[in-house]
């Protein structure tokens, strides 16, 4: 039987084939397989110094970070084995990088080369001679925000979460035959909305594979077409909770193999309106024309007097926010009503 790979992606995943191993007969280095526990609590908070600001990162140690010994084999080996961690940052949608590496039984570092007004991702990774671990949290959860930081200045971004994952079946599906990957991919669709308790129009496959057969499919958010749903998030942990307690997830379909969770957050730049000055025009909700008008007093007017836990509260009208579209909002407004957007063609693309 070959094996399926479903993977659960915004974004193209390609396999990665297995290289030989050429036998020796020499002394090799061991190999220590078993990466450390990951670090926990991490924390990103803005300080400001005498001249600039600078970053500063605490954590929980990781729970390996403690040399011991026990019995083993009847000879004493040691255990837990935590080198160091290595902290790393990431602008927005840019590169990650490396920034520092600690040593054992640190918990904090401050990082001062940031820039006013960028917004950053951190990790910290604990590592031994052969292994690193990336911090688990839940994508989109306090844990996972608590590490994303704006320096200064106005929000420009936006933090978008990226659900992810790979679902091995064993299975024999020709993947010349479409008729026969229509009726798997329809019932696999149906099967997963089931269990996730989602309509099946948020499972959206986006491409097939050859290889071990990877089909690539996305979960839409439905915050607004089906506001009583789960959303992406809880989706995915309904997901792994269900792979960890039940065999025959997928029973009529193919056995379930394996599933890997691969989502991630990232920071997205958000063009802000501005005038010929530079300063930010927060009253062009429609993103229409080159100016704040009477389209946008409409739109404005139609959500005036809702606030947090209202339906149909959004926040993007409540733009002197304090949880409430008031009077503070409307005379924000006044001041915009008017004004030509200076990059309204780049917003426009």
């Amino acid at each position: 039987m070959k094996k399926l790979t479903i993977l659960i992606a915004l974004a193209a995943f390609c396999a990665v084939p297995v290289t030989a191993q050429l036998a020796t007969s020499g002394a090799v280095a061991a190999i220590d397989n078993i990466p450390p526990a990951p670090v926990t609590e991490l924390q990103a908070l803005v300080a400001s110094g005498s001249d600039t600001r600078t970053v500063a990162l605490t954590w929980a140690l990781s729970a390996d970070d403690a040399r011991s010994f026990t019995t083993f084999g009847g000879q004493i080996v040691p255990t837990g084995d935590v080198r160091g961690y290595r902290v790393y940052r990431q602008q927005e949608e840019g590169v990650e990088e490396l920034v520092a590496t600690l040593g054992a039984g640190v918990s904090e570092f401050v990082d001062d080369v940031v820039i006013e007004g960028a917004s950053y991702i951190y990790d910290v990774r604990p590592f031994d001679s052969d292994n690193e671990t990336n911090v688990d949290v839940i994508p989109g959860s306090t844990e996972d925000l608590a590490r994303i930081v704006l320096v200064g200045g106005a929000s420009e971004v936006v933090v978008e979460t990226r659900i992810e994952g790979e679902l091995t079946f064993d299975s024999n599906l020709d993947l010349q035959d479409p008729e026969a990957v229509t009726i798997f991919t329809d019932e696999f669709i149906r099967q997963l909305a089931e269990a996730l308790g989602i309509d099946p129009s948020r499972i959206i496959i986006t491409d097939i594979q050859q290889g071990s057969i990877v089909v690539s499919f996305q979960i839409a958010g439905g915050v607004d077409n089906f506001p009583n749903e789960p959303t992406p998030v809880d989706a995915l942990v309904e997901l792994k909770r269900q792979v960890q307690e039940t065999q025959d997830l997928f029973v009529t379909l193919a056995p379930l193999l394996a599933f890997v969770d691969q989502s991630s957050t990232v920071l997205v730049p958000v063009t802000v309106p501005v005038d010929a000055d530079g300063n930010a025009i927060f009253g062009w909700f429609t993103r229409e024309g080159d100016a704040v008008d009477f389209d946008d007093f409409f739109l404005f007017a139609d959500n005036f007097g809702k606030s947090e836990g209202d339906v149909g509260y959004d926040p993007l009208f409540d733009i002197s926010p304090n949880g409430a579209v008031d009077f503070d909002d409307f005379f924000r407004f006044a001041d915009d009503f008017g004004k030509v957007v200076a990059n309204a063609l780049s917003i426009q693309g």
